[in-house]
């Protein structure tokens, strides 16, 4: 991994109750758009919190800043996953949940944020089209940057879901 074990930010999460009216802000009141919205099903999911594995679902929209960043906010579909806790911990309001960075080598950056002693919120596989999947895992930063912390794999081969819509 060498001096640079992180590129750069691949995206800023916001956790919401309500996906959208929290793109109508971001679009209408401060003209970040457009976004395109996705459902992932439980069955879309296989996912371990803080250990143990967790069936859950959530709604998300995406919005390109530039070319390489993206604000994904996130809406959880039920109380049981990662999403719906960190609501309850914030008393239902939207915040920061993560910030994903890009890296070189996922599984150099997965040990030493590993080797750091970090607690891994979230270890997750999302079902992509075509039989693809792409892996994520949280880690627990906040203590020392006030957010999560994500890495993930995408393999070249990677398929995304399509949209359920866009906004606007």
């Amino acid at each position: 991994m060498g001096d640079r074990p992180f590129l750069g930010i691949n995206h800023l999460n916001v956790v919401t109750a309500d996906l959208d009216a929290t793109v109508r802000i971001w679009q209408d009141r401060y003209g970040i758009g457009p976004w395109e919205l996705y459902t992932y099903s439980e069955d879309m999911i296989d996912a371990k919190v803080d250990g143990e594995p967790v069936k859950f679902g959530m709604r998300a929209g995406f919005c390109h800043l530039d070319p390489g960043t993206r604000v994904e906010i996130i809406q959880p579909l039920d109380d049981r996953g990662p999403y719906a806790a960190s609501l309850r911990r914030h008393d239902g309001a939207n915040h920061i949940h993560h910030l994903r960075l890009d890296v070189p080598d996922y599984a150099e950056a997965r040990d030493r944020l590993h080797g750091l002693g970090l607690n891994r919120v979230l270890d997750g596989e999302f079902d992509g089209l075509e039989g693809t999947s792409s892996r994520a895992i949280y880690f627990d930063t906040a203590a020392d940057l006030g957010f999560l912390v994500e890495v993930a794999d995408l393999p070249e081969d990677y398929v995304r879901i399509e949209p359920d819509g866009t906004y606007p």
